[in-house]
């Protein structure tokens, strides 16, 4: 009977073994466990020969000498952590990988006794990374024969430049394996091999290429064969299903020279080589070799659409051939994303396969939400030197204006075929599976399998706050300059169709501004800007309280007789998200950019201006009667809800925003209305007493603003300090700013000389 199944973890991941117990080995009495133990133990030194590579299994569930399974196709009971692939040329079935160690213990529990791996990647499959010589020599012929075959072949080999390595096939033979660039198809590569083993057997006529037996007699079959596209070998430290428990061991040279039997290695040996030496085969990979009869890599020849699009004595593009001293393998299992403002503002999502990189436009940017598709449209392939463009393409060029880098990273392929991939994208803000899948011709369908968080948009950003200057920035290169807005600051949100207008207190004010409900103006699907909002005189300048009166409209009728009387405008300076990205961090002048491309500027909806001489706008900004410029530096960083010096304002007066906390009793000619306003702002749970203001008003806007302050509830005097006028007092609820001009701070910290400016209400 069956014993139960146990529950292990190997490296995070919880897995199920059965049959422990089971002998596997009967003369060597090996059971599944010390058979998923060597799994657990060789997986360092195994991986780096089998991770990325579609496997080939041989299983053998009752033991050596029973029935065995040969598998390509995943079993159906393949949990979704172990990853699979599908081959160009074999869609038909689903190919298991092994890429990390609890996947070699899946294998071992299935008891996959013999792993055999193909010669690509699945990141490069099309373009095999080594070649194998399989020495099989006749029956019944001593190992010093094959031995020496596998010496003499080793010299020849390096005399055209290749690194051959060697193991004990587990079996009767050696088998040589060399690493060479990714760069030439298989075809390339099994006649290249061809001709090789034929110019070797002219001097070495105890070896043949001929499979037949009987007309091979007593030659060593130099079998190439397992060259060709969906062949495989038996994968190094690799068990094999005979009896004793031989391993497919890799050796240095050194060691070939004396070792007399394949199958000199088990798993004990095997574990205490690897144990007291190390890798034998350490650094096989930088021992890579171009063919010695390939001048132009094959990885190149699809470049041709790409270059015959552009004239690169025109465009700053990478050309379509590499420079030699770059591999453009290196692009392989990476990607980059652009956004490109070409005609139409749309990403460009690039994947590094095959040594060029994959291109995909996306008129609506990668889907940010489970389950939405988006269109996107496959053009020509790009050379990998293209992952680190970017610049402007020049207009009368194809794709002609500005293209970012949007984002970049590594790709985990989770499945590729001809017509279907599914990834995983990694990068410092992303972690992200997609499907990209062909509908017809060159529309594609890619799709998110998980949803990023959308709290930014619940949640509202305060706006960054900014330091005060009295002169222009002594480094003024390292600045650009926007007027001082007098209005209403508000961060714009556009989520799909859904708009909001958030004020400072994070209140949704966009029903009171139906100017900004399209969002239209906004080019991308997803974003979130720092704006003000203003309302203008015939000569262009705010008048603030015009735009907080429309701040305070409510009915829809009000609020529509106010937009034409009063219309409002909206300038936009900074963009602070932009489809699933956050920007905060990155520098200004980046985040202005994407601004730009994002914003089409109309009659209501504008980008604030940016000047580069601070000089002159100040000036002119002076004699427009504004209120002052800001200064920005083109590489800070935003703060949101913080104060930063990376932005500055510089007024041509000092104001100062305190709280209304009360006015006194009116005199003479004001013994109608009232004489001045106490100002006061928040101290921790205290109020500190900034003074009075009684200048700065006309009789009509002191009837205006007593009004206002007699509708609010009178309380207890708030502060301690005591004031003049204090019997003639009337304290009230601080729900009104104001704004001052004053000439300095006392001791006391109470204004000198204030001059009322405006006055708004809290939201």
């Amino acid at each position: 009977m069956p014993s139960k199944p146990v529950y292990t973890e190997i490296e995070g991941q919880r897995l199920k073994v059965t049959n422990l117990e089971k002998i596997l080995y009967p003369t060597k009495g090996y059971t599944k466990a010390e058979i998923i133990s060597y799994a657990i133990e060789v997986a360092p030194f195994m991986l780096p020969f089998v991770k990325g590579r579609p496997l080939t299994l041989i299983r053998y569930p009752d033991g050596i000498g029973q029935k065995t399974f040969y598998t390509k196709n995943k079993p159906s009971w393949t949990p979704d952590w172990i990853p699979t692939t599908y081959l160009p040329w074999d869609e038909d079935n689903e190919y298991l990988l092994a890429n990390a160690a609890p996947h070699l213990v899946w294998l071992a529990n299935l008891a996959a006794l013999e792993v055999h791996t193909m010669n690509s990647t699945i990141t490069q499959i099309d373009y095999p990374d080594q070649f194998v010589v399989d020495l099989d020599p006749p029956e019944d012929q001593d190992f010093e024969v094959v031995r020496d075959i596998a010496l003499k072949l080793k010299t020849f080999l390096e005399s055209y430049g290749y690194h051959p390595f060697a193991k004990l096939s587990g079996g009767k033979g050696i088998h040589l394996v060399v690493p060479i660039l990714p760069k030439w198809e298989y075809e390339i590569i099994t006649d290249t091999v061809k001709e090789l083993m034929k110019e070797f057997i002219k001097s070495n006529p105890s070896t043949t290429l001929s499979i037949s037996k009987n007309r091979r007699t007593d030659k060593t079959l130099l079998d190439i064969y397992r060259n060709h596209p969906g062949n495989t070998t038996i994968a190094p430290y690799s068990l094999r299903g005979k009896e004793g428990g031989p391993i497919s061991m890799p050796m240095t040279w050194e060691e070939i020279v004396t070792c007399n039997n394949a199958q000199t290695y088990d798993i004990k040996a095997t574990l205490a080589y690897l144990k007291e030496k190390g890798d034998p085969w350490k650094g096989f990979t930088n021992k890579a070799a171009k063919l010695h009869n390939q001048s132009v890599p094959i990885s190149l020849l699809p470049l041709k659409d790409y270059a015959d699009k552009r004239d690169f004595a025109k465009t700053a593009e990478p050309g379509s051939i590499e420079e030699d001293s770059f591999d453009p393998s290196e692009v392989n299992n990476k990607y980059v994303i652009h956004l490109h403002h070409a005609t139409r503002l749309h990403y460009d999502l690039r994947l590094g396969i095959d040594s060029v990189l994959k291109s995909w436009a996306i008129p609506k940017g990668l889907p940010i939400e489970k389950g939405v598709k988006r269109l996107a449209i496959q053009t020509e392939d790009h050379p990998a030197k293209y992952i680190d463009f970017e610049g402007v393409i020049p207009k009368e060029e194809y794709g002609g204006g500005q293209m970012w880098i949007f984002e970049t990273g590594k790709i985990e392929w989770l499945q590729k075929g001809k017509t279907k991939y599914k990834f995983k994208l990694l990068s410092k803000q992303t972690e992200v599976t997609f499907s990209l899948y062909r509908i017809k011709g060159n529309e594609w369908i890619i799709q998110r399998s998980e949803s990023l968080s959308l709290d930014i948009f619940k949640h509202p950003i305060k706006p960054m706050l900014c330091g005060a200057i009295s002169q222009l920035p002594a480094k003024k290169e390292a600045y650009e300059y926007e007027i001082k807005w007098d209005g209403i600051r508000v961060i714009y949100y556009k989520n799909k169709t859904d708009i909001k207008l958030l004020s400072r207190s994070g209140r949704n004010i966009i029903d009171q501004f139906p100017e900004f409900k399209d969002g239209t103006f906004i080019r991308v699907q997803h974003a979130i800007i720092d704006c003000e909002i203003v309302c203008l005189d015939a000569a262009g300048r705010p008048i603030f309280a015009d735009v907080i009166s429309r701040m305070h409209r409510i009915g829809e009728r009000n609020i529509a007789g106010a937009s034409k009387i009063k219309p409002a405008y909206m300038y936009a300076f900074d963009c602070l998200y932009l489809d699933g990205k956050k920007l905060t961090s990155y520098p200004l002048s980046r985040r202005k950019e994407w601004l730009r491309a994002i914003f089409k500027t109309g009659d209501k909806p504008r980008l604030s201006t940016t000047f580069y001489d601070g000089a002159e706008i100040y000036a002119a900004a002076k004699q427009m009667g504004l209120e002052g410029i800001m200064a920005k530096h083109i590489d800070g960083k935003y703060s949101p809800g913080a104060r930063s010096d990376t932005w500055k304002k510089l007024k041509f007066t000092e104001t100062f925003e305190c709280h209304i906390i009360g006015y006194t009793k009116g005199k003479g000619d004001r013994i109608d209305i009232f004489g001045a306003l106490h100002l006061a702002n928040p101290n921790g749970d205290t109020w500190k007493y900034h003074g009075k203001v009684g200048t700065g008003f006309d009789q009509k806007k002191m009837k205006e603003i007593l009004l206002q302050l007699q509708q609010l509830e009178s309380i207890s005097k708030p502060i301690k300090e005591t004031v003049d006028e204090e019997k003639d007092t009337t304290w009230i609820l601080p729900q009104y700013l104001c704004e001052v001009t004053y000439a300095s701070f006392s001791p006391n910290e109470t204004l000198r000389e204030p001059v009322f400016l405006k006055m708004w209400a809290k939201d």
